[in-house]
């Protein structure tokens, strides 16, 4: 029993009478946790975002968003918890995407090394998924609520949307456009389709993460009303991608800000909702992108949030994208996907049993949302063959554009 003498349920296949922990020994023990909210992102190292946290292992020489761009992944990692050794399993978009939702890749997606039948990031390829299935399958499995926002479900159709689009949406977003109801998407992976919010948008760098978060705070305002939440929630935010020096696009700088500001806005929202007591929020890059790190290509931005993390503390664990996984299994009492979650660390250690249930308050980035790069005409040297590099990438897919370069 809790204090107080309240008699304490047991999960599927838990134990009466065992105190509720965040992250319980098994799955189906009793946890503190009835909701979790998991963000997934695009392709940031530690370094880049993180790299001036001085009380954690950085390397401020290898900071490229620094505060004035990411205020809320800065202020949300110093008053939950730093994750200074976590690791994408993923190199890429296509693996990374299956490591966090199935905690594994199968042999199909990752030999010839990626140039076979398909580059399966979003469900479109039956052949890919494994045959454990996904979280969401786990979950439903044991009578637990999903919804999904925006994750596996493909890409917009060939000019449905451009990056010229772009402009005009930030624009009413700012001037406090409503966009339920906007967007129409249906996923490639046809069961998904029964726990999608379908207004919310696809994988496209043309529709501001801003925008996203406004869309999901409506569908969280809808379970307020109705005191009903879904007990496990994925969100694609996907515009720290960037678009690289394209002129006329939105600056590296400003679409991470834009991810930054729409993350906060989301985790405050959570926070300051009357699911806030047994929630947790898990936020993590799908994968690095070979970007520059001083102790691994693969270590990654991750951050978790919840009432019962140790405030303003450095857990300096080994974690991956299969720790994530499996700490939200024992969390909902779900069962293991593959071998890989069973035998990976879970995250308890950034975790304690007295809770704060101080909410979160967003802070907007400094970095203009709006700022654009600057035309070819006004360039010289390097930055004008950057430009010059950028248009011919391709920013409409996950991972089209060549990854190297687009770092440089």
């Amino acid at each position: 029993k809790m204090p107080g003498g309240n008699p304490v349920a047991a999960g599927p296949g838990g134990h009466l009478g065992l105190k509720p922990l965040p992250v319980p020994l098994r799955a189906g023990d009793p946890s503190l946790v009835d909701h979790v909210v998991f963000i997934i992102k695009e392709n940031r190292t530690y370094d880049q975002v993180l790299g001036d946290l001085a009380q954690a292992n950085s390397d401020p020489g290898l900071l490229v968003y620094g505060r004035d761009v990411t205020p809320n992944h800065h202020r949300l990692a110093e008053q939950f918890v730093v994750l200074d050794n976590f690791y994408a399993t993923g190199g890429n978009s296509a693996d990374g995407h299956q490591w966090l939702t199935q905690a594994a890749e199968t042999d199909y997606c990752y030999w010839p090394g990626y140039t076979g039948r398909s580059y399966p990031y979003d469900g479109f390829d039956p052949i890919a998924p494994a045959s454990s299935g996904f979280i969401w399958d786990a979950a439903l499995g044991q009578k637990r609520t999903v919804e999904d926002f925006g994750e596996y479900v493909g890409v917009p159709a060939a000019r449905e949307i451009s990056s010229q689009d772009r402009p005009g949406l930030m624009r009413e977003w700012k001037e406090g456009a409503d966009f339920s109801g906007r967007f129409h998407v249906v996923a490639p992976l046809a069961p998904l389709n029964r726990i999608l919010a379908k207004d919310f948008p696809y994988w496209t760098l043309a529709i501001p993460d801003v925008v996203r978060a406004q869309i999901f705070l409506k569908h969280l305002q809808a379970w307020e009303k109705n005191a009903a939440m879904p007990n496990l929630v994925l969100v694609q935010l996907p515009n720290d991608h960037t678009a690289g020096t394209s002129p006329g696009l939105p600056t590296p700088q400003a679409l991470v800000a834009d991810n930054d500001l729409a993350l906060g806005q989301i985790v405050a929202g959570l926070s300051q909702s009357r699911f806030w007591k047994s929630m947790a929020v898990f936020v993590v890059e799908d994968d690095a992108q070979a970007g520059l790190d001083h102790v691994d290509g693969h270590r990654t931005v991750a951050l978790a949030i919840s009432p019962y993390i140790c405030r303003a503390y450095v857990d300096s664990t080994f974690y991956s994208h299969t720790s994530m996984l499996k700490t939200i299994e024992l969390m909902l009492g779900l069962p293991t996907l593959s071998v890989f979650d069973l035998i990976a660390n879970d995250m308890r250690n950034s975790f304690q049993t007295t809770p704060d249930f101080t909410p979160y308050v967003a802070v907007a980035p400094k970095q203009s949302l709006e700022e654009l790069n600057p035309s070819i005409n006004c360039l010289k040297g390097p930055a004008r063959q950057a430009a010059l590099a950028s248009v011919k990438m391709n920013f409409d897919l996950p991972d089209a554009a060549p990854t190297d370069k687009l770092n440089r």
